[in-house]
């Protein structure tokens, strides 16, 4: 294993952030698929395209979301195995985890084109913009499986310790949706279909890029293509321990999806408004999930090399890191909201509402960080199952109990959106009351840290 990739050596926060960046920058160029899909639509087709796009976004990570939940049964297998330093092992994982991306890819690919229809009219999309997102829908989901793809490849490198090659293949991808979309939806004038096939060209490069990768590298993780398929040992230890994650990740889109449908409900511009939020705050989410899945390899190498007291350690320091800029950039928000939303379309009204929305909201991303980081830690060592349960009841079922029962008390936009702070507070505490007691129980072993 080398020394570079390994996160079971060296000064802790250091390690991390070496390991952090990239998976943040590469978080970044991903997410910045959907910001420039929103900037080049609203410029060049208008509100009624960009809340075309925004109106099915839960849809659209239901089932990504419950694939990459999955697949991190694979990643925590594979970082604690090259923890323990059997190779042999390591390379089934990887081998059974590239095969079942592909098979699940192209099973969410069909399941995502003949379902559409019925997830819009359950979604209440308004009938001006349903042309316009029943189309972005079906193109998107014919890409899912390069999608799936690419991100379990990115997550077997990652796994690996190596986190800056999957960041240059999304740099690369990233770059070719801006210009296809430029292209498509600027100049051919393609509306969201053309955003569409501009995100689904950008995935198919980046999965070219990363299983050639996977298919050179001297790390442990090289594929060979005769040896790709399902090793039922392998699987089964993926799906114990993925499926959690995958019931979890999945259910939280279903939340959001009631969320969306409440919020659809007041109308375009609140779609609208809406969107520009989500465009304005992805970096408070892609900063804490970074984290939060650089905190799980951490765990998982270390947990393999029984480095207790070192993951201990990790899961603070990580908190500690991820409280700096979460609180810059929500202070950012709350200033200068006004003015960022007009990078997205010109429209008074809805600049003003998603400028109200986006004030009340950034004090509030703070509470988000303690729950996001210590499910990572305890995923890493294995047990995803009471993280599932305890995400389902914080996050999940407190946002559906929100828009069943609170929200008919006062039906307006704001208290729609409550729930979401609401469920991270709850969430946040819930993680930390069972981290002090999982750490008294799994990491109580005196193991020097390095």
């Amino acid at each position: 294993m080398e020394k570079q990739y390994n996160l079971t050596e060296g000064i802790i926060w250091k390690k991390m952030i070496i390991f952090f960046l990239p998976i943040l920058a590469g978080n970044l160029f991903q997410q910045l698929y959907t910001v420039v899909d929103a900037v080049i639509i609203g410029q060049f087709a208008g509100k009624d395209a960009l809340a075309s796009i925004d109106a099915i976004y839960s849809l659209i990570k239901l089932p990504v979301n419950f694939f990459v939940g999955l697949s991190t049964g694979a990643t925590i297998i594979i970082s604690q195995y090259l923890g323990a330093g059997d190779s042999r092992k390591l390379s089934i994982a990887v081998h059974t985890a590239v095969a079942f991306a592909f098979t699940g890819g192209l099973i969410l690919s069909v399941g995502g084109i003949l379902l559409s229809p019925i997830c819009l009219h359950l979604l209440k999309v308004p009938n001006d913009i349903y042309a316009y997102t029943l189309s972005y829908a079906r193109i998107y989901f014919a890409g899912m499986v390069m999608s799936m793809t690419y991100n379990i490849g990115a997550g077997i490198l990652r796994a690996v310790g190596d986190s800056k090659t999957p960041f240059y293949f999304l740099v690369a991808a990233s770059a070719t949706n801006v210009l296809l979309d430029l292209l498509f939806v600027g100049l051919f004038q393609w509306h969201t279909a053309g955003a569409a096939f501009a995100t689904v060209l950008s995935q198919l490069l980046s999965v070219v890029l990363v299983i050639g990768a996977l298919r050179r590298t001297r790390l442990p993780c090289r594929i060979e293509w005769k040896n790709i398929r399902f090793h039922r040992g392998a699987l089964h230890r993926i799906f114990l321990l993925g499926l959690p994650g995958g019931i979890q990740s999945s259910l939280y889109p279903v939340a959001n999806m009631m969320i969306q449908s409440n919020i659809n409900s007041f109308g375009i511009n609140s779609i609208a408004a809406w969107a520009i939020c989500g465009k304005l705050d992805f970096l408070i989410w892609l900063i804490v999930d970074s984290f939060g899945a650089a905190i799980s390899t951490f765990t998982a190498q270390n947990f393999g090399a029984r480095l207790y007291g070192r993951i201990r350690s990790g899961a603070r320091v990580c908190i500690g890191m991820s409280l700096v800029p979460v609180l810059a950039i929500a202070a950012v928000l709350y200033l200068a909201c006004a003015p960022l939303g007009r990078l997205f379309v010109n429209d008074p009204e809805v600049i003003e509402l998603s400028a109200s929305i986006m004030r009340f909201l950034a004090p509030l991303y703070v509470l988000y960080i303690a729950g996001e980081v210590l499910s990572g830690t305890i995923r890493g060592t294995g047990e995803t199952f009471k993280p599932m349960l305890l995400t389902l009841l914080g996050t999940c079922a407190c946002r559906i109990f929100w828009i069943l029962f609170v929200v008919p008390l006062r039906r307006t936009l704001k208290m729609v959106i409550l729930s979401y702070p609401v469920s991270w507070i709850i969430t946040s505490i819930l993680f930390i009351v069972f981290y002090q007691i999982y750490k008294r129980k799994k990491l109580s072993l005196q193991c020097p840290a390095t």
